[in-house]
């Protein structure tokens, strides 16, 4: 199934439908939304998925305006404006990026239902994991403000839910959260490059050796906190001469090699 395809479906589903039958025509679309979105993230050509997932996500927030407290709906709405930033914006426009990550943590948020975090279930992990990454990467973005600083400790709490509840959830995610949360932080807050990178590493085991975007954020975020120049250029040249093979990691793994390229272009700003 094609992403065209993908999104005419969605369209009809919302046009064909009378208001009393909003709700119910959401919900399956929903579904076709859920079972699709391995379709998605198996295209290899970044620039095609990236012309046409404002659209998909437009239409999820449609569809949403049906279905508000649609959890599934909400999670893959978080996650789709999440991996839309990362793959596609950040590195073109920080402001709007930013915009996007907020929005994705609200759609996960809202999937959470206001649950303390000692309430949430295995079944609440995808939901937590990009309610978490959304808010990291937002305060990744804008570390610079001193309001971003102050918010950093208030992910640890749900990092270590997310790794009590579901560690392995996309490619090893609770450790790509640690890696991420200990490279963030100034050392003088509690940042760790050297925690930050056995967290990295132990992202790269098992279902997340083959994740490249995993090896990006390493060398992003470990590596330049700890001013480990051969890391850095080890892990990008690894990413840039890896033949991503078909499945549903082909197109991050395609935008991680993009990124990648253009990271070790700016090696001598960041050293």
């Amino acid at each position: 199934m094609r992403i065209s395809i993908f999104t005419a479906a969605m369209t009809a589903a919302v046009l064909l439908c009378g208001c009393s039958m909003n709700r119910t025509a959401a919900r399956v679309t929903a579904g076709i939304v859920d079972s699709g979105l391995d379709t998605v993230f198996s295209q290899s050509d970044v620039q095609y998925v990236k012309e046409a997932m404002p659209s998909n996500l437009q239409l999820m927030e449609i569809l949403l305006s049906s279905d508000p407290e649609n959890k599934k709906l909400l999670t893959n709405a978080a996650m789709g404006f999440c991996g839309y930033s990362l793959m596609f914006v950040e590195d073109e426009n920080r402001e709007r990026a930013s915009a996007f990550y907020k929005k994705g943590q609200m759609y996960a948020e809202k999937a959470l239902n206001g649950k303390e975090l000692s309430a949430l279930g295995k079944k609440d992990a995808p939901a937590l994991f990009w309610q978490t990454f959304c808010k990291a990467s937002y305060l990744n973005l804008n570390k610079h403000r001193p309001a971003a600083i102050a918010e950093l400790p208030s992910l640890e709490p749900a990092i270590n839910r997310m790794e009590e509840l579901d560690p392995e959830y996309y490619y090893n995610g609770a450790y790509i959260l640690k890696g991420a949360y200990y490279a963030i932080r100034p050392r003088m807050f509690g940042g760790d490059p050297a925690k930050s990178k056995e967290y990295f590493e132990k992202a790269l085991t098992g279902k997340g050796s083959g994740f490249l975007m995993t090896k990006y954020e390493y060398a992003k975020m470990a590596a330049t906190a700890d001013l480990d120049e051969e890391l850095f250029e080890k892990l990008l040249n690894e990413i840039l001469s890896t033949e991503p093979a078909d499945g549903p990691e082909r197109l991050p793994n395609e935008a991680a090699k993009i990124k990648a390229k253009k990271l070790l272009e700016e090696k001598d700003e960041l050293f």
